[in-house]
């Protein structure tokens, strides 16, 4: 079984990749790594998702946009707006990039991209509890949960009056 774990920076893709695999023993596959360049194309990312192997857990912020390979199993994970914005200021990252961030969590960004490309996916919110979303994945690997309900868009004026005005 190929894992694919994609969403916006800072919602836990590594971390949640690395304990996945660990409890699963499969490999963990950063593609972002795999062609270690800073800006990545879609036929670069598709050509090193072509060397996935079974049992593997693959993870970056664009799996979910890969043709070359299906997956068994596409897991957008999300986190609350506020949550997130702690997590990319702890990283270091600009008010731009942060704001830029947030507002594609908001809009459910990631996810609907995976739509748009005709992807099945399942959404988990991983904004507090990272054993609760393990629990939620493995589930979903033997087909007993669905994705969750998740809309942030709640906060989409108030990211904008932060840091806009």
């Amino acid at each position: 079984m190929i894992i694919a774990i994609s969403g916006t920076p800072g919602v836990g893709k590594h971390y949640i990749g690395r304990m996945l695999s660990k409890k699963l023993g499969y490999e963990f596959v950063d593609l972002n790594k795999k062609i270690n360049k800073r800006e990545i194309s879609l036929s670069e990312l598709n050509a090193a998702a072509r060397k996935i192997k079974d049992n593997t857990v693959v993870v970056s912020h664009l799996v979910h946009l890969v043709t070359s390979k299906k997956f068994d199993l596409l897991i957008i994970l999300r986190c609350r707006p506020d949550v997130l914005e702690k997590r990319l200021r702890k990283r270091g990252y600009g008010k731009r990039k942060i704001y830029d961030n947030l507002m594609f969590e908001a809009i459910d960004g990631t996810y609907a991209e995976a739509v748009d490309w005709h992807k099945k996916a399942i959404q988990v919110d991983n904004t507090k509890d990272w054993r609760g979303t393990l629990k939620k994945i493995i589930l979903a690997m033997k087909g007993k949960y669905r994705s969750e309900r998740i809309d942030y868009s709640d906060y989409i004026l108030s990211i904008e009056k932060r840091f806009n005005g």
